[in-house]
């Protein structure tokens, strides 16, 4: 399979807002905005060929139900499992973003920017609006979580944009008993219109 920037967004897609399922027999993407779902469709069809399927108000509390676009896919489950997507739940299984990946300045990126759209949040009602980036992590795996964190942060950094130290906070228990952590920075204030320069705000 070609290594491109398509490949790069699909696979960044499911780190974050999408899912691999653990047998291996499907991989989707959950997005309140059916545009993200759109955009994910394009890029599936290009890179493999092959069409998944909509699914409407599939998840989520409230009134705010996410959607998912789901592609049954056994062959092309096992190829983004050898790329080093991870498979099952993150929060609780280790994951690192893939070799290929960060040894590639542009793959890096589109990985990060990718990100971004997904876990990025900007608080704009204040005097300095703060671009904030975070992920969720057992307790276990905490020392995994971190590093994949500070990897994020390398790519930002190797982009000239400096960012602030990690924060570890308590977050919501599972419903299994696991105690989750979140983990968060944010991109120092200064270097707010370089990071919207070099990677771009989308949300």
């Amino acid at each position: 399979m070609k290594k491109d920037l398509d490949l790069v967004r699909i696979v960044s897609y499911i780190f974050f807002d999408g899912h691999l399922y653990k047998s291996l027999k499907c991989f989707y993407l959950s997005s309140k905005d059916i545009n993200n779902l759109k955009e994910f469709e394009k890029l599936v069809k290009k890179k493999f060929n092959i069409n998944g399927k909509y699914y409407l108000n599939d998840g989520g509390a409230g009134r705010n139900k996410t959607h998912k676009y789901r592609i049954f896919s056994k062959k092309i489950c096992m190829q983004l499992n050898n790329l080093g997507v991870p498979k099952g739940s993150k929060t609780i299984n280790k994951f690192s973003i893939p070799s290929w990946i960060l040894k590639n300045k542009k793959f890096a990126k589109e990985f990060v920017r990718i990100a971004y759209l997904c876990e990025g949040s900007m608080k704009e009602n204040r005097k300095n609006p703060r671009i904030k980036f975070n992920i969720n992590k057992s307790k276990d795996l905490l020392k995994n979580g971190l590093k994949f964190i500070k990897d994020i942060k390398k790519i930002l950094k190797d982009n000239n944009i400096k960012t602030t130290k990690i924060g570890i906070y308590n977050a919501k228990s599972r419903k299994d008993g696991i105690l989750v952590k979140e983990l968060r920075f944010r991109v120092i204030t200064q270097d707010n219109n370089k990071f919207i320069k070099e990677i771009g705000w989308l949300k």
